[in-house]
């Protein structure tokens, strides 16, 4: 279950920094705020990828647990980035 939730979450991200990215190449909005959104959404792509591979090769470890953080705030996040690509919009 935790795998399914980590893919749709990489795909989410993945559609986040597209669009922040183009808002900052574009201009619309605030460059800079544009750009830092465009970093979020890599960094919790790469929070993501990296919880999904603590889940899967994890075993019965901690490093499971600490996979299954990385990809719940990961999830966490692309909600907030979501929020903030309404509210930055044009």
């Amino acid at each position: 279950m935790a795998g399914v939730l980590a893919t749709a979450d990489g795909v989410a991200h993945a559609a986040l920094f597209a669009l922040f990215a183009w808002r900052t190449v574009t201009g619309s909005g605030f460059r800079i705020i544009q750009s830092m959104f465009a970093l979020a959404a890599a960094l919790g792509f790469a929070a993501g990828v990296a919880g999904s591979m603590l889940i899967r090769y994890g075993g019965r470890t901690k490093l499971r647990t600490l996979g299954l953080y990385c990809v719940a705030a990961s999830t966490t996040l692309a909600g907030a980035l979501l929020v903030m690509a309404n509210w930055s919009g044009d």
